[in-house]
């Protein structure tokens, strides 16, 4: 069987090739169908808006490519968000939340040609540019089409589902990207207003996978609520049409998801755009933002996330290089900042709550703490009375309390980079090294706390 790698350098050779024939909408390596159901072969895949006999001999799709096999499948992307004078508030979410978090209703607080707009807030993130948190969607749902502005407005729910401008408004466009990688936006939040780092329905957002092939997935969207699928192709180079002004654009490195027809008849529809697609753990793989009847294609995440600067806010152990642990980010800025004495208990405790700081985070923890000197008072051996034990508890705390020595910022070393000048990066296989181990670290902590803290029998 050829690997996927194998496919995927072969399509990429000939989809400019079957991207330029009238007709053709994309093309990725997936599984192949028969009879309208997915098999477990892998083929390169070509997308055709309709499948017809009447297609000259020179543009037809071969049985095979360079000996592998290939498949044609009929899907015509559309971009999926919603508008008037189309009527979905039947099958909407009309929610007012006070919380904002992923999988609710937002959009414009414009119209744009006499139509106002619906589409998705995808997940609440972090913007690396300030450290605040945001919103993220699509680009089509925030800007729509070519005459946005940044600095405009948003409100959630959108206008169609009963949202009300100004009133509803919650924060602004702050950047969008429109790429041949990407089709997403960033919104800010404004003061006050309260945030989850959760999608509705689904749960705690556990930071950002890679999209795999058979990978089971879910999406809480504005339209069709919480829907089941799996990924059934990747590498997708897919043609959408963005309109007026805009044209068709062509998106590369997509990913392609299909509906579990045993819970949902489609993953997705109009006014799901900007939902993210989330794993069976609670991992970010992408950004919807097209669809073609059961099919839904999205921007892989950590491209996304490249591109708009971003961060996912993750809340629940974290397990994945490279996902931001808000949490982790919390106790570092305490600590920079010199806000008070930060004891040894309080910072296993802060770290073992639902998350574990990535490499660079726990070198400026380890930087900024001084590990106390605390004198032997009396040498291991069996505790013979109560009052021993209860002296002993007390000297501990007492140097646990006495945790309040730092480096001023002034003093240390940049270590945004390596801990040497010029030092390479850490590799991923260095990162998730480092990770696991941190999270054992932790774990042990937690154990050995508890039980410090359990009354002797």
């Amino acid at each position: 069987m050829p690997s996927l790698e194998e496919l995927v350098a072969v399509k990429e050779r000939v989809e400019q090739q079957f991207l330029d024939q009238p007709g053709v909408t994309g093309i990725d390596v997936g599984y192949k169908e028969v009879g309208g159901q997915l098999t477990d072969q892998i083929a390169v895949r070509v997308h055709v808006a309709r499948k017809t006999d009447d297609i000259p001999l020179a543009e037809r799709v071969p049985a095979e490519l360079g000996g592998f096999v290939t498949d044609v499948v009929e899907r015509d992307y559309e971009l999926q968000v919603a508008s008037r004078p189309v009527d979905m508030t039947a099958l909407a979410d009309t929610r007012h939340v006070s919380t904002l978090k992923g999988g609710v209703s937002m959009g414009p607080s414009r119209s744009i040609d006499g139509s106002i707009f619906a589409g998705t807030l995808g997940a609440i993130v972090i913007d690396k540019a300030t450290q605040a948190k945001a919103a993220l969607t699509n680009f089509h749902v925030a800007c729509v089409d070519s005459t946005f502005q940044i600095g405009d407005r948003m409100v959630q729910p959108s206008l169609i589902d009963t949202g009300v401008a100004p009133q509803g408004e919650f924060g602004a466009l702050l950047r969008a990207t429109l790429s041949e990688g990407v089709d997403g936006a960033l919104i800010s939040i404004d003061p006050g207003k309260a945030t989850s780092c959760e999608v509705d329905e689904i749960g705690p957002v556990r930071g950002t996978k890679k999209a795999e092939l058979g990978m089971v997935v879910r999406k809480r969207g504005r339209t069709t609520g919480l829907t089941h699928g799996s990924v059934d192709g990747v590498s997708g180079t897919v043609r959408v049409n963005y309109g007026p002004g805009l044209g068709f654009h062509t998106l590369k490195n997509q990913v392609s998801i299909t509906a579990d027809a045993s819970q949902n008849s489609i993953f997705s529809d109009h006014g799901d755009s900007g939902s993210v697609i989330v794993d069976s753990h609670g991992f970010v793989v992408g950004l919807l933002f097209a669809g073609s009847g059961s099919s839904t294609s999205a921007n892989p995440i950590a491209t996304v996330l490249s591109e708009l600067n971003i961060s996912m806010c993750t809340s629940g152990p974290q397990a994945l290089r490279g996902a931001p642990a808000t949490h982790g980010k919390s106790v570092v800025k305490d600590l920079r900042d010199h806000k008070g004495l930060v004891k040894e208990k309080e910072l296993v405790k802060e770290l073992s709550k639902d998350t574990v700081l990535d490499n660079k985070l726990l070198k400026d923890v380890v930087d900024q703490i001084k590990p106390p000197e605390v004198p032997p008072i009396r040498p291991p051996g069996p505790v013979d009375s109560q009052a021993w034990l209860d002296q002993r508890l007390s000297a501990v705390e007492a140097q646990l309390a006495l945790l309040g020595s730092f480096i001023e910022p002034e003093q240390r070393p940049d270590l945004r980079g390596g801990a040497f000048p010029d030092a390479a990066e850490p590799t991923e296989d260095e990162t998730a090294a480092l990770r696991s181990e941190l999270e054992r670290q932790v774990a042990e902590a937690v154990a050995a706390k508890t039980e410090f803290d359990t009354p002797m029998a």
